[in-house]
């Protein structure tokens, strides 16, 4: 694959990396309580001040920081801790995350971008009923990106993959959501099977994929990641990344696992490579982060 930054770009994002940090307690819980209720109201009043992205797997409401007083002096707290920082090319969002997050690098589309460090803050962890409460996890590996903000797998063929729910709730990874599609648009109130899953038709179904099927996804797909033959640790494997295939592991080697704390401030290098861990496994319903991939140039 050829070089996405240029020689003088990549110098500086490369002297700007530096591993990954954390700060407990850097929010309290009332404003971590404050910015959920602020965000999920402007997005619930469609008021025009934050967008809204709404899938089965996930939810992003995206917003600016000079938009409110709680979110200006947030990014105050974070310069104070990592330096100036721009957002140029994907907005500051929370995302809630009902399926793990798959192996992925946020360095955006720009390379005239001087990326600089991807920023999260644990806002809610929502568990089942009498469970352990054992908190999900980031995992950062020491593999390191520097090309065009990627999904990383061995089925790269296609820009197509979304997770979508079968008839029994369960998340259903479909390679080919335009193939999918192909094979309900004609249907109506009946069950079909598809890759050996179970799935409802019915109007709000096919409005659903539909919707899917045109959208425009971000990430590129690739498998350029995997450099070598060597086998990812199968008893990491089974703790954290039992919701990706074993295959699209390899040549990786985890860095760090980073505990989910409530207000919690992580942040690393844009290039890591990083993923959820496979949280639904420990009774994780779902699970909310504040989420900004900063850079060092403004466009």
């Amino acid at each position: 694959m050829r070089e996405f930054f240029d020689e003088n770009i990549l110098k500086k994002i490369k002297d700007l990396e530096s591993g990954v940090s954390e700060v407990k307690n850097f929010l309290s819980n009332r404003e971590c309580e404050e910015v959920l209720n602020y965000l999920r109201n402007l997005s619930n009043k469609s008021s025009g001040k934050s967008q809204l992205v709404e899938r089965e797997e996930s939810t992003k409401i995206f917003f600016n920081f000079e938009q409110s007083i709680i979110l200006k002096n947030i990014k105050k707290k974070i310069q104070e801790v990592i330096g100036e920082f721009y957002v140029n090319d994907f907005q500051p969002h929370i995302i809630t995350s009902r399926y793990p997050l798959r192996l992925h690098a946020d360095t955006g589309k720009n390379p005239n971008d001087v990326i600089y460090k991807n920023v999260i803050i644990p806002l809610e962890i929502v568990y089942l009923e009498n469970n352990n409460l054992k908190p999900p996890n980031t995992i950062i590996f020491k593999n390191k990106w520097h090309n065009q903000s990627a999904l990383f797998t061995k089925f790269a063929n296609n820009n197509y993959d979304f997770i979508i729910k079968d008839k029994f709730g369960d998340f259903v990874d479909i390679l080919n959501i335009k193939d999918f599609y192909e094979h309900i648009v004609d249907l109506f109130e009946v069950e079909i099977s598809y890759d050996n899953k179970t799935f409802f038709v019915d109007d709000k179904f096919k409005k659903y994929i539909k919707y899917l099927a045109d959208s425009k996804r971000y990430n590129l797909r690739t498998d350029k990641h995997i450099i070598n033959n060597i086998e990812f640790d199968k008893k990491d494997y089974e703790t954290y990344m039992s919701h990706q295939p074993y295959e699209d592991c390899m040549s990786l080697e985890i860095d760090k696992v980073i505990k989910w704390e409530i207000g919690k401030l992580v942040y690393w290098d844009r290039c890591r490579i990083h993923s959820s861990d496979n949280f639904l496994k420990n009774g994780v319903v779902q699970k909310t982060t504040m989420a900004l991939f900063t850079s060092k140039t403004k466009f």
